[in-house]
């Protein structure tokens, strides 16, 4: 299809919105990015510890660390360098830019495997919860991510909303829940957090090379168009993100069907549900309705609703309290326990 005469204006009119780079700083540009794309033992010793932190942070419910941990984490370098190598059809640049993402998802992937396996039955935290429900959002967040953090390093003078971008692209928390909830018998969640990871990697490479084309920074192509491994590349990105749209478009309609997911309570560690079951499968005039964990106060605290056949034998609400608070290991622990009456089913 023949492009018509207005489109070559259109192009430059919406082109020469953009500061583009001289020579020399396309130049400049091209070689701090490529550092990212470099990897070696400062790259592998930055991402075992950010992964280190953000897998504590998760686990430990500690928005602090977490964000720490996204700020120290180096896997932005190589997924901006992926977007500038398809900009300018470097081949090697892109090559060099994925290898060094895939070994930082390894190693983050790992060290999240380990921490989830040392901490069985953790109860899942706010931080673990959030990453576990993504929706399309979150993809445009990415997507303006990697736009940011493109025109961020092609420019020097705002290069200081680095740290704003690591903060709101949050690659690493995601990766660090699927390890955790893989090693913690929670596959949902683990699922749910590998599609926020896989849509902000993505997001952020086709982000950055569209900004990086703006900025000038494309390779002259001539007639023939882009290189075929950059047309290849590209629509292989763009059809995985429409493929992850589904998972994230149907989290948004439910999130409007039902309201934002801020949750009162939460579950409860494996251990005391187990425990808590037990004493219940003894009584058989017990039945369990909801075990919950409460964070807000003044109420804060487990949570136990059960229903009985028949009047409760003496000692049973305060024997449900006591196998919680040794579990617990707090003997100040609040233990709420409500029984409701099951209604006779005989018939007059």
């Amino acid at each position: 299809m023949n492009e018509s005469p207005d489109t070559p204006r259109l192009k430059k009119q919406i082109f020469d919105y953009f500061p583009t780079l001289d020579r020399s700083e396309r130049k400049e540009v091209v070689e701090r990015i490529s550092i990212g794309a470099n990897g070696g033992v400062d790259f592998f010793v930055m991402m075992l510890l950010a992964a280190t932190l953000a897998s504590l942070g998760l686990l430990q419910g500690s928005t602090a660390v977490v964000i720490g941990a996204m700020l120290v984490a180096p896997l932005m370098g190589p997924l901006v360098a992926g977007g500038l190598s398809l900009a300018q059809g470097n081949f090697k640049l892109f090559r060099s830019a994925m290898f060094v993402s895939g070994l930082g998802v390894v190693i983050g992937l790992a060290a999240s495997l380990f921490f989830g396996a040392l901490n069985p039955g953790f109860e899942p935290s706010m931080e673990i919860e959030a990453r576990g429900d993504p929706d399309i959002l979150d993809l445009v967040i990415a997507l303006a991510s990697g736009m940011v953090a493109a025109y961020a390093m092609g420019r020097p003078n705002v290069s200081g909303t680095l740290a704003g971008v690591a903060i709101a692209a949050a690659l690493l928390p995601p990766l660090a829940v699927v390890g955790i909830g893989l090693t913690n018998n929670q596959p949902i969640v683990a699922g749910y957090a590998a599609i926020l990871f896989a849509t902000n990697m993505v997001a952020i490479i086709l982000g950055a090379a569209l900004v990086f084309r703006l900025l000038g920074m494309h390779i002259a192509v001539g007639e023939a168009g882009a290189p075929r491994w950059v047309r290849r590349a590209t629509i292989l990105f763009a059809l995985i993100a429409i493929i992850l749209m589904a998972p994230l478009l149907e989290n948004v309609l439910e999130k409007n069907r039902v309201g934002q997911t801020r949750p009162a309570t939460y579950p409860v560690s494996t251990v005391v549900r187990e425990a808590v079951r037990g004493y219940i499968s003894n009584n058989q005039e017990l039945h369990e309705i909801l075990m919950a964990r409460q964070s807000i106060e003044p109420e804060a605290g487990i949570l136990l609703l059960l229903t009985a056949s028949g009047p409760l034998q003496p000692g049973v609400k305060d024997e449900l309290i006591q196998i919680v608070r040794a579990i617990r290991k707090d003997e100040d622990l609040n233990v709420r326990v409500f029984t409701l009456l099951e209604a006779s089913n005989t018939e007059p």
